[in-house]
């Protein structure tokens, strides 16, 4: 409950004025937000959380997953978290179809929970590096995949901050 709900829930106890005036500066908040709350308008944050793809507890659960499953040592690509939340959502009983989230869903999905960090997980260990017949190959971008750890994972075989580093075979 945002600030100005609160404002109008405490003046309905109290014994002070119920002017929208008065109401607003006891609570410290805009006029106009008051008069808002009151015809029903919804607060900002509430509105994004009511358009948002996952509801809170489905995102929740992603993440306990995605922490699972990068604790275990086998973390998800970026690129199957919107496959999962569609699966998630097409498992709600409702009457509308479900459409798939956007393109950007799993950038944003990353940026709302700070307790995941993205990674790349090297196609190419550096233990596995011997015989190369090409020179200047980069190893951090050779088939390398995006994944999601948790924030405070540093483990190096999950893939590592991205880092540019050239192998040269020299015959």
């Amino acid at each position: 409950m945002d600030q100005a709900s609160r404002v109008l829930a405490q003046a309905l106890r109290t014994d002070e004025p119920k002017t929208f005036d008065a109401l607003a500066r006891l609570g410290n908040v805009p006029l106009s937000t008051l008069h808002h709350r009151a015809r029903g308008r919804e607060s900002k944050e509430a509105k994004a959380q009511r358009q948002q793809y996952l509801t809170p507890e489905e995102e929740r659960a992603v993440v306990n997953f995605l922490l699972l499953n990068s604790s275990l040592g086998h973390p998800v690509r970026i690129k199957y978290i919107p496959c999962l939340a569609f699966t998630i959502a097409s498992q709600r009983s409702t009457n509308k179809p479900t459409k798939p989230p956007g393109k950007n869903w799993a950038k944003a999905f990353e940026r709302r929970h700070p307790e995941l960090k993205a990674r790349r997980d090297p196609a190419i260990l550096p233990k596995n590096v011997y015989n190369m017949d090409k020179t200047g190959v980069m190893l951090s971008m050779l088939g390398s995949v995006k994944v999601l750890v948790g924030k405070n994972d540093l483990r190096d075989y999950r893939g590592a901050g991205v880092k540019r580093t050239m192998v040269t075979a020299i015959s």
